[in-house]
């Protein structure tokens, strides 16, 4: 949802944000990723289901993150997505929910930033520490856990669209 390689495709929504972010200065966070099994399958499930992405999900296009095979997103209200991301590889960590299947795991809860190397800074006097980096025409973004992990890894987004002037 966040990166589809051009700024015009950027979603009003999105752009929004951005610069609700950068007025503001801070954090916001917009959307939260789980790990499926199953990319198809899971959007068919949560539209017919409970409504979300009724409307469609979004394939992200260009670059992803190591070991992500696809991604898509749809927009539950004008302030937060969900994202669902399919791995390359099979999951084999989980809990038994009791009915012998795996279930969604955190991928990562997502945070617009105004200032991505401030923020970096911040966060690494705190612990925090970069596991993976893209980058694109429009975007930098990067996870981030602590060693060891404590079962909250986060994403900071970086737009580079330009900044509004009214």
């Amino acid at each position: 949802m966040e990166d589809k390689g051009t700024e015009a495709a950027i979603d009003s929504r999105m752009l929004r944000l951005i610069e609700k972010c950068r007025r503001e200065n801070r954090l916001v966070m917009n959307h939260i990723c789980i790990r499926v099994e199953n990319l198809d399958r899971m959007e068919k499930i949560l539209a017919e289901s409970l409504g979300i992405g009724a409307d469609g999900f979004t394939r992200v296009e260009g670059p992803l993150f190591k070991g992500e095979a696809a991604v898509s997103g749809t927009w539950v209200n004008d302030e937060f997505y969900i994202e669902l991301m399919e791995p390359l590889e099979k999951q084999t960590l989980g809990y038994d929910t009791g009915c012998g299947l795996p279930i969604g795991h955190l991928s990562e809860v997502g945070f617009l930033t105004p200032n991505l190397d401030a923020e970096l800074e911040r966060l690494g006097k705190l612990g925090w520490q970069v596991t993976d980096k893209i980058s694109s025409d429009v975007s930098t973004e990067v996870k981030m856990d602590m060693d060891p992990p404590i079962g909250f890894p986060i994403e900071l987004m970086e737009f580079k669209v330009p900044k509004k002037t009214d």
